[in-house]
């Protein structure tokens, strides 16, 4: 998120630094026409690209100014998580008080020389269980080729490690990429740790959920299983699928109901019922189509609040990386049926984001379970 300049107690910015401050989407429309009208300025269009060229050819008074700062909320950016398998021995336990703090200071140095971090990093109990371990950092970053308004960012993160009786998972949450590859380093440097006390074995590495695991046919299956046919889950209700990114395989001839996408090489479709559209029903053309990426809007009811919530779930780098990009889940809107403060409405968009992790987490060992009894008949 972006938060304010260390100095913007001490100025007040005119002319070009003034026009890129408030064209900010924060900023509203409403905000500038206030400070116009005060100042005898009416304008027919009340539209920010009529606004601010006249807000920009004035020298703004203390009061003025406060009035566009307020408005400079800090914006939360949207957290996304990363889920993998790993197995630790039954007997094992996680919290070994002399390998919990984690030493990053090499790795900013070397890979991200224009982050520091708010706190040291320190895995710590959760909910003092010794086989939940929870690590949070701040990551905050200047950017000197930025705008001034922009060089300061905060960005958080976590990772968490768990084993329930061998069954092990590590969970990354992030919220930018310096974020994700910080919390990739603690997690490869804490599974280092682990196999140096006899932990863990030494060719024992976490298991990603990556797009080559599929076939077509069943990445069509697993994205179904977490939208329209989500199952034993009392927090979700399925409502609709909203957005799609889809393309044909290459180099495949395809069947006539999918002609008409011959020679496309990315398809994003928006619109309502998608899951209701021929290609997305007919089970005989999923395995000439290469799905990565849905939003579906759910219903939720978590412990007695109520609302709406848009999930994307997918392969967000695989136009990128292809086979090898890995699956994420993250919230992109939340409507509460009642009002929240921010504070309020993160902390549940949070906890119904590792809700739904955990139900990924749930269809992939099912699938997983599929694949290995239909190897062995």
């Amino acid at each position: 998120m972006n938060i304010e300049h260390r100095d913007i107690d001490k100025f007040i910015p005119y002319g070009e630094a003034l026009r890129g401050f408030v064209n900010q989407k924060f900023i509203t429309p409403p905000v500038l026409q206030s400070i116009l009208k005060e100042r005898g300025i009416f304008v027919l269009n009340g539209e920010k690209d009529y606004m601010v060229p006249i807000i920009q050819t004035l020298l703004l008074s203390p009061t003025e100014f406060d009035k566009v700062r307020n408005a400079f909320a800090r914006k939360e950016d949207n957290e996304k998580k990363i889920s993998r398998e790993i197995s630790f021995s039954t007997n094992t336990t996680l919290y070994q008080s002399d390998i919990m703090q984690i030493n990053v200071e090499d790795f900013l140095k070397q890979q991200l020389p224009t982050c520091k971090i708010k706190q040291a990093i320190r895995f710590v109990q959760t909910d003092n269980n010794p086989n939940h371990l929870t690590a949070t950092f701040t990551i905050i970053r200047n950017d000197i080729n930025k705008c001034w308004y922009e060089q300061t960012n905060e960005f958080r993160g976590s990772v968490e490690i768990i084993n329930e009786n061998g069954k092990g998972a590590i969970r990354i949450t992030h919220t930018s990429s310096e974020t994700k590859d910080l919390a990739e380093y603690i997690v490869r440097s804490q599974i280092r740790q682990y196999k140096a006390k006899g932990l863990l074995k030494e060719d024992a590495k976490p298991q990603k959920i990556l797009f080559s695991t599929f076939t077509n046919t069943t990445r069509f299956v697993f994205f179904f299983r977490l939208t329209t046919k989500i199952e034993n889950n009392e927090i979700f209700t399925f409502v609709d699928i909203r957005d799609i990114s889809i393309k044909p395989q290459d180099e495949c001839v395809l069947p006539a109901e999918i002609l008409w996408m011959e020679n496309i090489q990315r398809l994003i479709i928006s619109g309502k019922s998608l899951s209701e559209k021929a290609f997305m029903k007919e089970e005989k053309i999923y395995r000439n189509l290469e799905l990565w990426s849905i939003e579906a809007t759910f219903e939720y009811n978590y412990k007695g609040q109520k609302g709406y919530v848009c999930i994307c779930l997918g392969f967000p780098d695989y136009n990128s990386k292809g086979g090898n990009a890995e699956f994420e889940v993250n919230i992109k809107s939340l409507v509460p049926e009642k009002s929240l403060t921010s504070k309020e409405k993160r902390d549940l968009k949070s906890k119904l984001l590792s809700v739904m992790d955990n139900q990924k987490l749930t269809v992939y060992s099912n699938f997983l379970n599929y694949l290995n009894n239909r190897d062995a008949r």
